[in-house]
């Protein structure tokens, strides 16, 4: 049973871009020291940076920490199988 409830909450607090506290993490489907790619309660979130590392996670909980350089999160809600933007191939 999973215990992280699905209301889309979700917290993440960053300290001096190098140090990274979330919960509300589902899954972690890819890392790197250049990115990881999560599925939170609050959406699909990409973090970016330089150095990255796990260095905690508590699948049961939701609760992680990562070290490195931060230099971007972002959530991607998109749904890859619309095809409806600007520069999209129809």
């Amino acid at each position: 049973m999973n215990t992280v409830e699905q209301n889309g909450k979700s917290t993440i607090t960053l300290k001096n871009r190098e140090a990274l506290t979330l919960d509300g993490i589902e899954d972690v489907v890819s890392f790197d020291e250049n990115a990881i790619y999560l599925i939170t309660s609050a959406g699909k979130l990409i973090i970016e940076g330089s150095g990255l590392h796990i260095s905690s996670l508590d699948v049961s909980s939701g609760n992680m920490t990562v070290e490195g350089y931060v230099t971007a999160m972002i959530y991607n809600d998109r749904d890859k199988t619309k095809k409806n933007g600007l520069f999209s191939r129809k």
